[in-house]
């Protein structure tokens, strides 16, 4: 699913990602976030939009439009990571190939990921952790990092983490 999921451009109409997709999703919790099973949850916007300077200009029809989504090898992690209490898939799984072809799949390690990002200087990434609240306090939660349209999550703070998640926008 990822291969041609990758492909569909943004802002393409719900009704024609289905379509090519040819599964049948299942709403996540009054959210524009759609799960198409394998561990791929999507979201859509409203309206269409682009961004002008530092404003947003929506256009076109109002409707339910694809702007990306997330991506857990694991059924635990979604839920932790979309904050959902009850979710009753059980069928995510890691990618059979890489999440950027050639460079970063489940495989790869924040080293590695971060050496990639670097060799790569003139395309845009950076880097961050997350932390939550848990039993009265703030705790780490994940290391990231974003690079073009991805942002890839590590659940560890080890160099040697490898790639337990990741967000993707949709190319335009």
């Amino acid at each position: 699913m990822w291969n041609t999921l990758k492909e569909i451009r943004k802002f393409t109409p719900k009704a024609e990602v289905d379509r090519i997709l040819g599964v049948s999703p299942v709403q996540i919790k009054n959210r524009p976030s759609w799960y198409y099973g394998g561990g791929f949850v999507l979201h859509y916007s409203p309206v269409r939009f682009r961004i002008e300077g530092i404003q947003r200009v929506e256009y076109g029809e109002a409707g339910e439009y694809i702007v990306g989504g997330w991506h857990f090898p694991d059924v635990d992690t979604l839920k932790m990571e979309l904050g959902l209490t009850c979710f009753d898939a059980e069928d995510a799984a890691p990618l059979e190939g890489d999440i950027v072809d050639g460079i970063i799949s489940y495989q790869s390690t924040f080293q590695e990921v971060r050496q990639c990002a670097a060799r790569h200087a003139l395309e845009y990434h950076s880097e961050g952790e997350t932390r939550r609240l848990a039993d009265d306090q703030i705790v780490f939660q994940k290391r990231w990092i974003a690079w073009n349209q991805y942002q890839l999550y590590f659940h560890g703070k080890s160099r040697k983490t490898k790639v337990t998640g990741f967000h993707f926008v949709q190319p335009e």
